[in-house]
C-alpha cells in the first residue's frame, strides 16, 4: 500500500514538472525574440572617403508588438544629414504563411582618414515601434575597411654645398598619382628658388629623386651650444637640424592626400657659420679620427709584411737588400752631385790671397 502511494506521488511530481516545461516553452515561443544578421556589405572591404551599403536581416518577428532599430554610427562611420538612423515596423506586418523577414538597408559614409582594419558598426533595437529608445539592446557588427593610402620612405640622397637631393620611394601597396614635393616655411631652413617639384605618378616599389637649394636660416643660440663634443645635443639643436617637407599625392580612389615628413640635415661649416664652438668641436673630433685611421693603416701594413716574411724569408731578405742597395746608390749619386757643386780649390786659394792683402 505504501509502495503504491509513493509511486503515485512521484508520478504527480513528474507530471507537474512536464506541465511546467510545456508552459515555459509555449511562453517563450510567444516572446519577441528576433534574430538580427548583417547579410551584406557593398563594397567589401569598404574604402575611406566613400559609401558602404550594409543590409541587416531581422527574422522571428511574428510575436513582436512592433519593432524598432537605430543605427549608432561612430568613427569612422557616419550618416548623411538627410538620412534617418531609426527604422520601425508595426505589429504583424507579414503575410500569413510566409517566412517573416525584415530587410533594413543603410548607406553609410566612411571617413577619409580611416585606416585599414576592422571596425564595429553599432545597431540598437527594442520591441515596439517607439522611436525614443529609452531602453534598448545594442550589438556591434564588423565592417572591414581597406586603406587607400600608400606609404613613403625618404632619405637625404646627396648634399653638395646648398644643393640637397631627397630620394623618395613608394613602399606602400598602391600607386601614388600626381605626386608633388614641397618645402614648407620653417624656422631652421629656407629655400632658394622653387619650393615645390612635380614628380608625376609613383607606382608601388618605384622611387624618384628631387632636388632643392637649401640654406640655413637661423644659427643655434650660443647658450644652447654644447661645449664638450661628448655632450648630448639639446632639443633645440635637434630641431634646428630637421628639414621638413611635404609629399602631396592622389590615392587610388581619387582622394588628395598629404604626408608630412622631416629628415636630419647638416649643411656643413659654410652654411652653419653661426654655430661657433659647435663646429670647432666637431672639427677636432674629425682630426682625431683621421689620426686613428693612419695608425690602423700602418698596423695593417706591418702585419702583412710580417706574414710575408714568415712565409718567404729568403725572398724577403733579397728584396730588402735590393731596396737598400738602390737607396745607397741614390745617396752616393747625390753626394757626387754635391761634390761637383763645391767651389774649386784654385778659386778658394785666390779668394784667400785676396783677403790676406
Amino acid at each position: 500500500m505504501k509502495s503504491k502511494s509513493l509511486f503515485l506521488s512521484l508520478l504527480s511530481v513528474l507530471s507537474l514538472i512536464l506541465v511546467l516545461n510545456i508552459t515555459m516553452v509555449l511562453a517563450e515561443s510567444n516572446l519577441c525574440n528576433p534574430t538580427i544578421k548583417l547579410v551584406s556589405q557593398d563594397p567589401n572591404p569598404a574604402v575611406p572617403s566613400d559609401y558602404v551599403k550594409v543590409i541587416f536581416e531581422i527574422t522571428e518577428l511574428g510575436h513582436c508588438d512592433g519593432f524598432s532599430v537605430r543605427l549608432n554610427p561612430e568613427y569612422p562611420f557616419s550618416l548623411d544629414s538627410n538620412a534617418s538612423a531609426v527604422q520601425s515596423i508595426e505589429t504583424n506586418p507579414y503575410a500569413s504563411g510566409y517566412r517573416p523577414v525584415w530587410i533594413i538597408p543603410y548607406n553609410i559614409r566612411v571617413d577619409s582618414t580611416a585606416f585599414e582594419g576592422d571596425y564595429y558598426l553599432k545597431l540598437q533595437y527594442h520591441e515596439e515601434s517607439d522611436e525614443t529608445f529609452n531602453s534598448y539592446v545594442e550589438r556591434g557588427f564588423n565592417i572591414t575597411i581597406e586603406d587607400s593610402r600608400t606609404k613613403f620612405d625618404t632619405v637625404i640622397q646627396e648634399l653638395s654645398g646648398s644643393d640637397v637631393s631627397i630620394a623618395i620611394a613608394n613602399v606602400g601597396k598602391y600607386t601614388a598619382n600626381s605626386v608633388v614635393v614641397r618645402i614648407p616655411e620653417q624656422d631652421s631652413f629656407s629655400v632658394t628658388g622653387t619650393d615645390g617639384q612635380m614628380v608625376g605618378n609613383l607606382e608601388s616599389g618605384d622611387y624618384t629623386i628631387v632636388g632643392f637649394t637649401i640654406s640655413s636660416k637661423v644659427g643655434m643660440p650660443q647658450q644652447n651650444m654644447t661645449r664638450d663634443r661628448n655632450e648630448i645635443p639639446t632639443n633645440t639643436q635637434q630641431k634646428s637640424n630637421k628639414l621638413k617637407f611635404d609629399i602631396y599625392y592622389t590615392d587610388n580612389i581619387g582622394e588628395r592626400r598629404v604626408v608630412n615628413t622631416e629628415l636630419p640635415l647638416n649643411m656643413g661649416n659654410s652654411s652653419m657659420a653661426g654655430m661657433g664652438n659647435f663646429n670647432a668641436g666637431r672639427t677636432t673630433s674629425t682630426s682625431s679620427l683621421s689620426s686613428w685611421y693612419k695608425w690602423i693603416i700602418i698596423l695593417v701594413i706591418l702585419i702583412i709584411a710580417y706574414v710575408i716574411y714568415r712565409k718567404y724569408p729568403k725572398q724577403t731578405k733579397e728584396s730588402i737588400q735590393k731596396i737598400f742597395s738602390k737607396i745607397k746608390g741614390l745617396v752616393k749619386k747625390e753626394e757626387k752631385v754635391n761634390t761637383n757643386n763645391k767651389i774649386p780649390s784654385w778659386i778658394k786659394n785666390a779668394k784667400d790671397k785676396e783677403k790676406n792683402k
